[in-house]
């Protein structure tokens, strides 16, 4: 199993170094195709004349945006010079950018971002509500920190286990990541009462791994407390190059989703690629 497609997406007049590297390592790995997306979220209103303004700036500012955006494909292309089969893409859209990448997605395996977007509604017009995106892609989000205090890597992964819907998603369509990993530790927490129940459960699932060629390292971690905080201290502890994670939003109003508390931290505390799914 391998990535055929792999979908990038680019800040438009910022460094996208982080995530065009990961794109390159993972495009060479798999001989995958890469798309490069960029988007700018359009001002709509209901009041005409509020159009009429938006629409006048925009055309005030269009040499400014045209040459940021020539900028970024020009980064793209040198930073993939080699990769036999790439294609840029750059629109305007008055949806959100969550969306748009949404729709793009259709075509890709994977999709990459840059993790540091904003948790809360997006005010700049280039970003989007990462967990809008994870909820609409219907494939799996990759998560690049924007600026690593080490090089990249996927020698070492970490899936956080929650027997949930999610969590099953987010291991299918992490699998080429970890079959390509030299080591991968399965983690959960679990209840003293519950202890038992929930290392059968591991059993099965490392079964499942070992049927695709993976061995990976169960481990129990206590749950007395807060989960988010005892598995962000085992990961600080352990020190994997990369985690996968099953992610639980809700709707808060409209056009806004909010992360369960465990990928909320997580998140908040990244550095280190994570892999996601809804």
């Amino acid at each position: 199993m391998s990535y055929k497609t792999l979908l990038v997406h680019l800040q438009i007049g910022q460094s996208n170094r982080a995530v065009l590297d990961v794109a390159r390592q993972l495009a060479e790995k798999h001989q995958a195709a890469v798309l490069g997306v960029a988007a700018l979220q359009k001002t709509q209103s209901l009041h005409e004349e509020d159009n009429v303004f938006f629409a006048n700036r925009i055309e005030q500012s269009r040499p400014i945006y045209q040459a940021k955006i020539e900028a970024t494909e020009t980064e793209f292309n040198t930073a993939l010079q080699g990769i036999a089969d790439t294609e840029w893409r750059h629109g305007e859209t008055y949806h959100t950018v969550a969306e748009h990448l949404a729709e793009e997605a259709r075509g890709a395996d994977l999709v990459i971002v840059s993790a540091d977007q904003p948790m809360q509604t997006p005010i700049q017009s280039h970003e989007f509500h990462l967990a809008e995106l994870v909820a609409l892609a219907g494939r799996p989000v990759l998560g690049v920190p924007k600026a690593p205090s080490a090089p990249l890597s996927f020698a070492h992964g970490m899936v956080y286990w929650k027997d949930t819907v999610e969590t099953r998603r987010a291991v299918a369509g992490a699998l080429p990541l970890l079959k390509q990993a030299d080591r991968v530790t399965l983690v959960q927490t679990a209840s003293a009462s519950d202890l038992r129940a929930k290392r059968q459960q591991m059993d099965l699932v490392v079964q499942w791994f070992k049927r695709h060629g993976i061995i990976v390292d169960p481990v129990v971690v206590d749950s007395s407390g807060d989960d988010a905080t005892r598995l962000r201290t085992f990961a600080a502890e352990l020190k994997p190059d990369f985690a996968v994670a099953g992610t639980y939003s809700h709707s808060r109003g409209l056009r806004e989703r909010v992360f369960g508390g465990v990928t909320r931290d997580m998140l908040r505390h990244i550095d280190r690629c994570v892999l996601l799914s809804h």
